[in-house]
């Protein structure tokens, strides 16, 4: 059983969001020391991402302090590395195409799996281009999360009968 089955064992599970070095690492290491410490079931951590869709304002001027600070994809793996020494709950990524193309798909999941990394959200990535990524992240033993929304309608039973790990709801922004 994968630790991101362990987490819903009971049914439901709580996720927090972290967009990672927001307002920096040391603070994100805080606070989802004490997501976990208060009952998270799992975590998700967000790469930064200069032009993140499928988000609201917030959570893209979140993504673009982070980018500003400093944040690189190697810095959180190295954040990562430090916070599986005191989280032992599923760790999920958040993140774009674009950002595990440009590292390289498979460095880029080698390493997820180097550091303790359960499942993989790719926002960006449409149901139907999903066996891109699905391969190399079984190879690696990474969850690929999918996702839907509320105009998905057509294609949830679809993309639901496809889920591994979850199904990620998501809500369109406004």
């Amino acid at each position: 059983m994968s630790n991101i089955a362990k987490a819903f064992e009971n049914g439901k599970a709580y996720m927090p969001f972290f967009i990672c070095g927001d307002p920096d690492l040391d603070t994100t290491v805080a606070a989802v020391r004490e997501a976990v410490k208060n009952g998270a079931s799992l975590i998700e951590l967000n790469i930064p991402f200069s032009d993140p869709t499928a988000v609201d304002a917030t959570i893209q001027e979140a993504n673009i302090r982070a980018l500003a600070a400093g944040v690189t994809t190697d810095k959180i793996f190295d954040f990562v590395r430090t916070l599986r020494s005191k989280v032992a709950i599923p760790l999920v990524f958040s993140t774009y195409a674009n950002v595990v193309f440009s590292y390289g798909t498979d460095r880029f999941l080698r390493t997820c799996k180097e550091i303790g990394i359960d499942g993989l959200i790719i926002p960006d990535l449409p149901f139907e281009e999903h066996d891109e990524f699905l391969p190399d992240c079984q190879k690696f033993g990474i969850t690929l999360i999918s996702m839907v929304s509320s105009t998905s309608k057509a294609r949830i039973k679809a993309i639901a009968t496809a889920a591994e790990g979850f199904l990620y709801i998501m809500t369109c922004p406004g």
